[in-house]
């Protein structure tokens, strides 16, 4: 069982919500090392303000305990993403990586690689959405991330990319099951301004292994 204790050191105020103008920032931390589960993840969520361009997503590391659920074993590690847009036409998809074979000391490396994406994330959403720079000093403690997790990031793609590989990245979307095996299903669920941090290095990761196919 991996210990979340090690990554409180990045992070100001995990478990507590931070807002700033209309989006709430929460980092989660948890862990119960009896049941061998544990969460680590970012919330972002903006008010709702009836606008077409509402934002509510959530990405991270984690474990759960056994369920019934028919889109992923939920007591297997798995990367988890639930993304919401309003626009024209709604998005919502829930996306799960399933690591089934993973130590804790690799679990460690991906939650570890899972607090670099999560620094990412944050850094290009505050630029992107034109909130004060010092906001991330709030959430987590960038320079330190930097310094001291960026070799974890390619063991963390590696492991979304076997994922890819071995038909462990799935997708519920309005009740249905989807096994994303193309490029073009990873486009489409993945492929969005907020998510790049994750999308860019693993695409990149399919279509350089794709190459040393050819």
């Amino acid at each position: 069982m991996i210990d979340l204790a090690v990554l409180e050191q990045y992070f100001p105020e995990p478990n507590k919500p931070i807002k700033d103008g209309p989006y709430t920032f929460t980092i989660y931390l948890d862990q119960n090392t009896e049941e061998e589960i544990f969460v680590i993840n970012l919330k972002i969520k903006q008010d709702d303000t009836k606008e077409n361009h509402l934002i509510k997503f959530r990405l991270g590391l984690g474990k759960d305990t056994k369920s019934e659920s028919i889109i992923h074993e939920t007591n297997k590690p798995h990367f988890e993403i639930d993304i919401y847009k309003r626009k024209k036409d709604s998005f919502s998809a829930n996306i799960y990586f399933t690591f089934n074979e993973a130590s804790d000391e690799q679990l460690m490396k991906y939650a570890k690689g899972t607090v670099f994406i999560i620094n990412k994330i944050i850094e290009i959403f505050i630029k992107d959405h034109n909130l004060a720079k010092k906001l991330i000093e709030k959430l987590i403690y960038e320079d330190a991330v930097l310094l001291e997790l960026s070799s974890f990031e390619p063991v963390l793609i590696e492991a979304l990319y076997e994922c890819y590989k071995k038909s462990d990245l799935v997708v519920r979307q309005d009740g249905k099951v989807i096994i994303i095996k193309t490029e073009h299903n990873l486009d489409k669920y993945l492929n969005t301004k907020d998510l790049e941090p994750l999308y860019l290095p693993l695409l990149k990761k399919i279509k350089d292994d794709s190459e040393k196919i050819i």
